[in-house]
């Protein structure tokens, strides 16, 4: 490998990891990005939003985060592109007060989000569509990230809100709150089977002046991708690490097993015409209003491509 190179990164994640933001922290972790002479600086941002503006603002090279903002941010003329994805799919449930025992229930509650246009967001306007609920019959509120979506649930000040899997089953686990999983992650897949997830995301500018710093970050990603679905004791390494809510030994291997057999990985760094067609299709469909953007204008595919062509393809949902 030539020699060391740095690249600085905002996690939209915040502070914190929950099952599908892990591919970044399994790269920092397992040491995919420094095997690679990549030396990867984090700066916790709130929100995919806040971590797309920190790339415009120069605070940063790129970012991590939903792949909402990131369009939203190109259909508004803003030079940004996508580089690699960390997922396929959000690894969430459905928390809900008790009160609240079917999805029918759900027209009038208030749910609690992140932020608008944030990943919670998108999310959770499939759901309600796919459940045939108007967005008018949902009292939205942000709220910010999952410690305070948490606390407005325990305080029974809000009636909903989509919760890292992790942290729903600790929640439905604990007898003492008014809480319970009303939709589970196989639920919430069969729902909204195209679901939004997490991006690495720059600038055009930084795409051309950058080219071995992003085919790093790509295929360092990818690399972690890998790990976590082929190998458990990977998976719980990085898990241990990195999530704080912990949970029984055989839950975690449940949430690992899920992942994998749902294809959550992106071991081919997920950028197919088929799924970003998809993608784009229904973003477009629930902002209609936005200026509709073509594939190839926010996708940079050239460094997944130069990694596959170094470390092959594997079998996998986004293998072709």
């Amino acid at each position: 490998m030539a020699a060391r190179l740095s690249i600085k990164l905002a996690a939209g994640s915040g502070p914190t990891f929950g099952v599908d933001d892990l591919a970044c922290a399994a790269a920092t972790h397992l040491g995919t990005w420094a095997d690679l002479g990549l030396d990867v600086t984090w700066t916790p941002v709130h929100g995919g939003v806040a971590a797309m503006q920190a790339v415009l603002d120069g605070r940063v090279d790129a970012s991590y985060g939903g792949l909402g903002p990131v369009l939203r941010f190109r259909s508004e003329g803003q030079p940004v592109r996508i580089v690699v994805s960390m997922a396929r799919g959000l690894a969430q449930n459905l928390v809900v007060q008790k009160r609240i025992t079917s999805t029918e229930q759900l027209r009038g509650c208030s749910w609690a989000l992140d932020g608008f246009g944030a990943l919670s967001h998108h999310m959770a306007r499939l759901l309600v569509r796919s459940l045939g609920i108007a967005e008018t019959e949902i009292k939205w509120e942000a709220v910010g990230p999952p410690p305070e979506r948490i606390s407005r649930l325990l305080a029974d000040t809000i009636d909903v809100s989509l919760i890292r899997v992790e942290e729903a089953i600790s929640l439905d686990l604990d007898a003492s709150n008014s809480l319970h999983n009303l939709l589970g992650y196989a639920d919430l897949k069969r729902l909204v089977p195209v679901q939004p997830h997490g991006v690495l995301a720059t600038l055009e500018a930084y795409e051309k002046s950058h080219p071995e710093e992003l085919h790093r970050l790509a295929r360092g990603v990818i690399q972690a991708s890998r790990l976590l679905h082929e190998d458990f004791a990977a998976f719980r390494k990085v898990y241990d690490h990195h999530v704080s809510v912990k949970v029984p030994d055989e839950h975690v291997r449940r949430i690992w097993t899920q992942e994998r057999e749902s294809g959550g990985f992106a071991v081919n760094g997920e950028l197919t015409e088929r799924h970003w067609s998809a993608q784009m299709a229904l973003f477009f469909e629930l902002n209609p209003s936005m200026k509709r953007i073509e594939r190839e204008a926010v996708i940079a595919p050239q460094f997944v491509v130069q990694s596959l062509g170094e470390i092959g393809r594997v079998a996998g949902a986004d293998a072709a």
